[in-house]
């Protein structure tokens, strides 16, 4: 009796062991993700941000809009100040991203800190900055984005 009562016991610290070291799904998963519909003019911008030195999904780094102010002639810069009014939005642990609410304007997309290590999203070609101009009510796959951040 004692040896079945031991092994019940024994057997019962495995299932507890065992359930405490399954994953947990993380409150960023995002399993079904939906984009939502743009309205009012806006647009709605999403994709999945990989590191082109890991390969791997770049796991809650921030994805801003900075848009682009055009002066004479070719001449543009892009601005992004923080957060203040720049719409960005952070990845996912997958590195999915989905900003909503976007206005319609010229933007350059920067990956990363504003005032730290950070990335532009740049024309395969010619390697410069690449411009996105963003329609009212727009629905805009970005698709996966590769940029020079490890992860």
């Amino acid at each position: 009796m004692r040896y079945v009562l031991a092994l019940a016991f024994k057997f019962a610290i495995l299932l507890i062991l065992i359930s405490c070291t399954t994953q947990q799904p993380s409150p960023f998963s995002t399993i079904d993700r939906v984009i939502p519909t743009p309205v009012n003019g806006q647009a709605v911008a999403s994709g999945r941000v990989l590191s082109v030195i890991t390969g791997k999904p770049i796991y809650r780094v921030r994805v801003a809009f900075a848009e682009v102010i055009r002066g004479e002639g070719d001449d543009a810069i892009y601005v992004d100040d923080g957060g203040l009014t720049t719409p960005s939005a952070e990845t996912d642990e997958d590195g999915y991203f989905v900003i909503s609410a976007l206005p319609p304007k010229e933007y350059v997309i920067v990956v990363g800190d504003p005032l730290g290590p950070n990335d532009v999203v740049r024309n395969p070609d010619t390697r410069l900055p690449r411009i996105w101009k963003i329609e009212p009510n727009q629905q805009l796959d970005l698709g996966e984005i590769k940029v020079n951040i490890g992860v």
